[in-house]
């Protein structure tokens, strides 16, 4: 009964997706994704842009563009513009999942963003209301599956491998912190890009950082008498949701 609801629900989430390719015939590629970057639903025109970048991209984004609108005047982006000279990527912001609408510039198409950006975020609001009506769909993410399952995690990140932030609890400094870890494990794809995780030992912490997909990397600290054992639950955790 819950695949029969769940199936059902996504039905409608693909529904909404293709009523936003409708929006205009410049429309290419609509997907629906977690503020984590885990794409959730995607729909296209044409299969040239992976959706998963494009979630990856958009999360970070807008996890970005959060940090930076809250230190200029503490507000939170509603939506992103990523202009290209072929295309734009609109990311509407909702509280806990993004519409990427990928709307090309080819043959003078003429799409008016300021004149459709209502309607994608009327389709936004109500690809979110649905999602948050069935609990087949948590809204808990991979961040706080980790933390509620191993209390004594305090400090983690979800990152990209460029390393901006998508998603951490307990880090005051995000940012400088994600750009460090990114830095961290380029070094181990240096030595070989199939580097699965590294970690940083000392007497008192592990710093665990672990390749989650091709897009995203998890840092974990862990700390205690037994940082090692802690590292190892994190890493068979993962291993089974991720």
């Amino acid at each position: 009964m819950c695949f029969s609801m769940a199936g059902d629900m996504l039905a409608k989430v693909a529904d909404l997706l293709e009523e936003t390719l409708q929006v205009h015939k410049a429309v290419k590629n609509a997907v629906l994704c977690t503020r984590e970057g885990v794409v959730v639903a995607a729909v296209s025109e044409h299969e040239d842009i992976d959706p998963r970048l494009l979630s990856t991209v958009s999360a970070a984004l807008a996890w970005a563009g959060n940090s930076a609108l809250g230190h200029i005047d503490q507000s939170s982006p509603t939506h992103l513009i990523h202009s290209t000279r072929i295309e734009s990527v609109i990311t509407v912001v909702q509280p806990h999942y993004h519409l990427v609408v990928v709307v090309s510039k080819a043959n003078n198409l003429s799409f008016d963003i300021a004149k459709h950006l209502p309607e994608l975020q009327s389709l936004a609001t109500r690809i979110e209301l649905l999602m948050s009506s069935h609990s087949e769909f948590s809204r808990e993410t991979l961040l706080g599956n980790i933390v509620e399952a191993i209390p004594e995690i305090t400090q983690a990140m979800l990152l990209t491998l460029d390393g901006l932030p998508l998603g951490s609890v307990g880090f005051d400094d995000e940012i400088e912190i994600a750009a460090l870890i990114g830095s961290i494990f380029a070094n181990g794809l240096t030595f070989s890009d199939s580097t699965e995780y590294l970690f940083v030992n000392s007497n008192k912490t592990d710093l665990l950082v672990y390749q989650v997909d091709e897009k995203r990397l998890l840092a974990v600290v862990c700390r205690g008498p037994n940082p090692d054992e802690l590292a190892q639950k994190v890493l068979d955790l993962v291993e089974q949701i991720a």
